[in-house]
């Protein structure tokens, strides 16, 4: 089994860095594992944007970005989408991400 590094920073602005994701996780099963305050709760069926996040911009380009479900859910988080939001349920494990920055979104 393999596994990446990544950086996770919650809402409360505190970064944890060598956060361990393996690579049978999405993101969001990643972040919950850890304990960080992912809610998950459509399980991570991209339905309801509870595990809402930000990723850098350059692991936001290696992710592929967004898809039309995911994109539709983001426009209706009007004051906290950024550019470079994703839904981490949707984002799927790749050694390409080692060393990723991840931001918690603000609850909405």
């Amino acid at each position: 089994m393999s596994s990446i590094q990544i950086n996770v920073t919650d809402r409360d602005g505190v970064r944890t860095e060598g956060v361990e994701w393996k690579d049978f996780e999405s993101l969001m099963e990643c972040l919950t594992r850890n304990k960080f305050p992912i809610l998950a709760t459509c399980g991570g069926n991209a339905s309801c944007s509870t595990c809402h996040s930000y990723l850098d911009q350059k692991t936001f380009v290696k992710t592929g970005g967004t898809n039309e479900e995911e994109e539709d859910l983001l426009e209706m988080l009007d004051d906290t989408r950024h550019d470079n939001s994703r839904l981490t349920c949707q984002v799927e494990w790749s050694e390409d991400l080692d060393g990723a920055e991840i931001e918690i979104a603000p609850e909405w």
